[in-house]
């Protein structure tokens, strides 16, 4: 469960679902609210259906089916006086405002829609009232009472239209706010979030717990082969399913994995053993032609013993290349002085290679815990490499650094390709990037360094990079 709640994926889940239940319960409230305002508005205008008949009979506003004028005149003037909340108006056919019992200056409207009370007189007994419009807004509309009123010649061409007094809605919507229903509304809101929180943990919960699993051991997987990810206990929906498909695919990477290690290590070996049966003899035809060359002068054979040599260099360097590239080659280290090892190094090649151009810069007194057979392996063929290749000055440098020491060999020449630079620290064999490179990145490693290429102005710069001892 922790784990699930420290997911980004549940969090994101579980607040989409509290905010849908948060919108659905303001959603409910607010047509719960609408739903009683329009309910207690029907009410209202049920209870106070006939309120215009009322007050044309107990005010006696009709007498031998004719309009009695002065006695409207008393009743506006009456309720004007002792109701004024109570709004009474006299209408003419077109819905215009011809006498009204109200303060003058709360009236914004001089004619009402005629639509909504005639409706009202036409089907009064429908159980749904339209709402008429307030004279004392413009946009408002109001439940009413209406009736028909004769004039003075006994025809049907006046309405008593009475809008239910403000009061009485005033004093409902406040009973309203305080009514179970709006308290059930803010009830039922706390309550959707506090179940779309809960749903939230119980649905996605296991959701994320699987995925977090699958990612988890996925991971394991990309960092150690070996721990493959193990297949569904049960195949019961698409997650189990893809767990199984994880980890058949798993074992299949490893049964490659396993392969391929199985044909590089025959491959290294075969390697190995080639170079091997091949030194000797050539060792021996070199010997017969070397002694050939000082008893004869024909120049073929000069040519093809000094070719010999260069063959017989090659395959100790596919040799030492194959043996060291074994897994199960070790290393046979001991704690020298790093400095007077490469100073020696260096002043020996340059005894067999004499060049003016080449320079050394070396730390002194720099100890360190290394192969010296086969880190002179590497420098040699990073000398060899500045000679063949280099053009102008060659600079050996031995710095210490933070994270280490730094043996680089420079030498001035025209940058190197990408992809020839790609291929220098590749982990494969590289046979354009050269043998003897290849040979001093597979001993850096075996150090547990790095080789790497840096370009630095007009220098190409091949750097043997290897960590600093523990505890020095």
């Amino acid at each position: 469960m922790k784990k699930a709640l420290q997911s980004k994926l549940f969090r994101q889940y579980s607040l989409m679902l509290a905010s849908v239940f948060f919108i659905s319960s303001v959603v409910y409230l607010f047509v719960s609210y609408g739903m009683a305002h329009y309910y207690l508005q029907q009410v209202q205008t049920r209870i106070h259906l006939n309120m215009a008949d009322t007050l044309i009979e107990d005010h006696r506003l009709v007498e031998h089916g004719k309009l009695d004028e002065s006695a409207v005149s008393k009743t506006f003037e009456r309720y004007m006086l002792l109701n004024p909340s109570l709004q009474i108006y006299l209408l003419d056919q077109q819905g215009n405002i011809l006498r009204y019992a109200a303060d003058k200056k709360k009236i914004l409207r001089s004619q009402v829609s005629m639509q909504p009370i005639k409706a009202m007189l036409n089907q009064p007994d429908s159980g749904k009232w339209p709402l008429g419009d307030d004279p004392r807004s413009l946009q408002e509309k109001k439940p009413f009472s209406v009736a028909r009123l004769p004039n003075k010649n006994g025809e049907e061409n006046y309405y008593l239209y009475v809008i239910i007094q403000d009061s009485i809605e005033e004093d409902v919507n406040r009973q309203l706010q305080e009514s179970l229903m709006l308290k059930l509304g803010v009830y039922a809101l706390g309550f959707s979030l506090l179940i779309g929180l809960l749903l939230g943990v119980l649905l996605f919960s296991r959701l994320i717990r699987r995925i977090a699993f699958l990612s988890d051991k996925i991971q394991r997987f990309r960092q150690d082969l070996a721990q493959d990810v193990p297949p569904a206990k049960k195949n019961r929906n698409e997650l189990d399913q893809l767990q199984n498909d994880m980890s058949a695919l798993s074992s299949q990477i490893q049964t490659q994995v396993h392969q391929l290690e199985q044909s590089d290590e025959q491959r290294r070996f075969l390697l190995s053993r080639l170079s091997h049966d091949l030194r000797t003899p050539l060792t021996n035809l070199l010997g017969y032609m070397e002694q050939a060359e000082k008893q004869g002068t024909d120049p073929y054979l000069s040519t093809a013993y000094q070719n010999g040599l260069k063959l017989k260099h090659y395959l100790d360097q596919l040799f030492d290349f194959a043996k060291i590239d074994l897994q199960s080659f070790m290393l046979t280290k001991e704690e020298l002085s790093l400095s007077e090892f490469c100073f020696d190094l260096f002043s020996d090649y340059l005894a067999r290679n004499p060049n003016p151009d080449w320079k050394i810069d070396v730390s002194d007194n720099y100890l360190y815990e290394f192969d010296p057979v086969y880190m002179e392996s590497a420098l040699i063929n990073l000398f060899d490499n500045a000679l063949k290749y280099g053009q102008g000055e060659v600079c050996f440098a031995l710095k210490p650094v933070d994270e280490g020491v730094v043996l680089s060999v420079c030498s001035q020449g025209e940058p190197l390709e990408a992809s020839t630079e790609k291929q220098l620290t590749s982990s494969s064999f590289q046979i354009d990037s050269g043998l003897g490179l290849s040979i001093v990145r597979v001993i850096t490693e075996k150090h547990g360094g790095q080789f790497c290429y840096v370009r630095r102005a007009e220098y190409n710069c091949f750097e043997i990079r290897l960590p600093a001892l523990k505890g020095s």
